[in-house]
């Protein structure tokens, strides 16, 4: 918790860019660039410059443990309760780039702690099999879906990424049907940020737009809002009551770039949607303390107040980000949540100080 405000970081990965879990037959280049790729644009945009945050490309594309995590966000940072995202982008790893089944390992180490997105993997041809895996994931306690633009293969016949927009009444909405079927309220989107070479329009909001109008009974959270798109974003929170951004990474700008995560709070903030904004750090894409730590002492800027009309960020406007806008959203008490980790293993770890960052990761790579 930050001063007594409870933390609920809404998008974490169980993140796995090792030698072992990659697919057979994936071309050395492709994966040298996709990992250096991201390790460039989020240790290297975004990561605190604070001595132990950054990780080297090693440590970075490494295989992330439950352990790892859990002590990354309940030991090393204020965070309280994760939501945990798995992502599989079959193509390029066998297990998942975002694995579920460390993601189930990291709520068996903290139940009360960890809340569960599945990756469902649009791109199997199998829409039966599809349909059993959010079947399986429903019996393993998912409270919501999480969907990808492309599976990360670049089509050079057609000339670009491999991709699914989600405002395709033939292969969209039987997702967003069967997940009203089970009973999962909640679908989120990677969107604004690239996931490969070629048009943006991949990651543009526009498909959500048209998705949240059809499915007014689902919540519908665009992930990574504010890293390009803002105009659109702000437009479609303004619109569309069901429509939540996720700040995944573009939170992280306030360690390095206040002033262009100034912008996007602020423009989201103007259009009235201060109720449907969720604070996420993408760790270990990044870690979460620094994030956090700058966005509790943020202020808006008075020359932006002044001359963008941006409202002033009230302590109110960050305990709805940092926690209350989620825990609404999925029908958690935040009272009760509070009563239930009051005194589990990591609240009594946490009590001993906050560790060093990464330090969990580090030592067991240090054993290893």
């Amino acid at each position: 918790m930050i001063d007594n405000t409870f933390v609920i970081d809404g998008v974490g990965h169980a993140m796995d860019f090792s030698d072992g879990n990659l697919a057979e037959g994936v071309p050395e280049e492709v994966i040298v660039g996709f990992r250096r790729f991201g390790h460039g644009m989020f240790q290297g945009q975004i990561e605190s410059r604070e001595p132990g945050y950054q990780l080297t490309f090693e440590e970075w594309y490494t295989q992330f443990t439950a352990e790892d995590l859990a002590h990354a966000f309940f030991v090393e940072s204020d965070v309280d309760v994760v939501a945990g995202h798995s992502v599989w982008l079959a193509p390029l790893f066998k297990s998942g780039m975002f694995r579920w089944d460390t993601l189930l390992e990291l709520r068996d180490l903290a139940p009360e702690r960890v809340y569960l997105y599945y990756g469902v993997d649009t791109f199997v041809q199998d829409r039966g099999q599809l349909f059993e895996d959010m079947e399986q994931a429903v019996e393993q306690g998912v409270i919501g879906f999480k969907f990808y633009p492309s599976n990360g293969v670049f089509d050079r016949e057609a000339n670009r990424m491999v991709s699914q927009f989600y405002d395709d009444p033939e292969t969209a909405y039987p997702l967003f049907e069967k997940a009203i079927e089970l009973g999962v309220k909640t679908v989120a989107f990677h969107k604004a940020q690239p996931v490969g070479i070629g048009p943006d329009t991949l990651v543009g909001v526009q498909d959500i737009s048209t998705a949240a109008a059809r499915f007014p009974e689902l919540n519908f959270e665009v992930v990574h809002a504010g890293w390009a798109f803002v105009e659109d974003t702000a437009n479609q929170l303004q619109f569309h009551q069901n429509v939540y951004a996720t700040l995944e990474n573009a939170v992280g700008f306030l360690v390095n770039q206040p002033t262009r995560f100034a912008h996007i709070l602020g423009l989201f903030l103007r259009v009235g949607a201060e109720d449907r904004l969720i604070y996420g750090s993408g760790c270990p894409l990044n870690h979460p303390d620094p994030q956090l730590r700058a966005f509790w002492d943020f202020e808006m800027p008075q020359e932006l107040v002044d001359g963008y009309g941006y409202p002033p960020v009230t302590r109110e406007i960050k305990e709805k980000i940092l926690g209350r806008n989620w825990a609404r959203m999925h029908g958690v008490d935040l009272d009760e949540k509070r009563a239930a980790i009051e005194n589990d293993s990591w609240s009594e770890q946490r009590k001993e100080g906050k560790a060093a960052p990464w330090s969990h990761l580090r030592s067991r790579l240090q054993e290893a």
